[in-house]
């Protein structure tokens, strides 16, 4: 008798610890390094990091670039996808300006001149030589053609609104004021892709996983599951986070540490 109770809490101990493993994900920690910025954005394909220190764009690659417009307010939102064609976003003044590698001023595009009544809400580099944007006025997705200056409406107006979005070259994606997960194609096809946990901050991996930061930890979510698992960091998180290519890089207090996720 009292060894068959042993061995039920052997099978408790050991269910237990599987759930509690298959709920967390490890991490390696690579290195970290200073910064004395303000805000920490990321880093793109060739490795090159961005960040904002006092309303000023800063690149730092082997040889640090700098764009600052002091005219247009504060700083929304960058796009850095094509390190070639950044994509700068000026809510306040409803104006997006495009830098070169080097951080200058490619094009400035003021989209309080177009003769359509247009509030940008969102705005994110497209597939041929386009943009996305989102209008707060008619909450409509559009495609502006940064070559011709023509302006395309793709979708009907969007009821639920915006809290969050994210893009990339054919898909724009966004989370409602329900957490509802969206994403529409350059045709304009929208479709649903599920609720979002509550988070902080989030970055969306693909169409059925996102990272999230809530409460100062960062997990994993996969959608169509509805399960969270936790990432199992050596410090404290507080601050920003950027995920690509395997590499989980957090900014806490001017430090970046750079961790090695394997993800399911």
């Amino acid at each position: 008798m009292i060894q068959k109770k042993y061995l039920l809490q052997l099978i408790l101990c050991f269910s237990i610890s599987l759930g509690f493993s298959q709920n967390t994900i490890p991490s390696e920690k690579l290195d970290s390094n200073a910064w004395e910025i303000d805000n920490y954005l990321g880093f793109d394909n060739q490795n090159n990091q961005y960040g904002i220190k006092n309303n000023v764009i800063i690149k730092r690659s082997t040889t640090n670039f700098e764009y600052k417009n002091i005219g247009l307010g504060k700083i929304t939102n960058i796009d850095f996808q094509n390190p070639l064609q950044i994509i700068v976003f000026y809510k306040d003044f409803n104006t997006v300006v495009l830098l070169d590698n080097q951080l200058n001023e490619l094009k400035r595009i003021d989209f309080n001149l177009n003769p359509e009544l247009i509030q940008l809400e969102a705005v994110g580099l497209s597939a041929q030589n386009q943009l996305w944007i989102y209008d707060g006025i008619t909450n409509r997705i559009g495609l502006y053609n940064i070559t011709n200056d023509h302006l395309k409406w793709i979708s009907t107006p969007i009821k639920s609104g915006i809290k969050n979005y994210f893009s990339d070259y054919t898909f724009f994606y966004w989370i409602d004021h329900t957490n509802q997960l969206f994403t529409s194609s350059i045709y304009g096809t929208i479709n649903t892709l599920g609720t979002i946990p509550k988070h902080d901050k989030m970055r969306l991996l693909s169409n059925s996983t996102v990272l999230y930061s809530y409460e100062n930890e960062i997990y994993f979510y996969e959608i169509t599951k509805e399960r969270s698992s936790k990432i199992k960091l050596t410090e404290n998180f507080v601050g920003n986070f950027f995920f690509k290519d395997g590499i989980l890089a957090i900014f806490t207090q001017n430090i970046i540490t750079n961790y090695k996720l394997i993800l399911p």
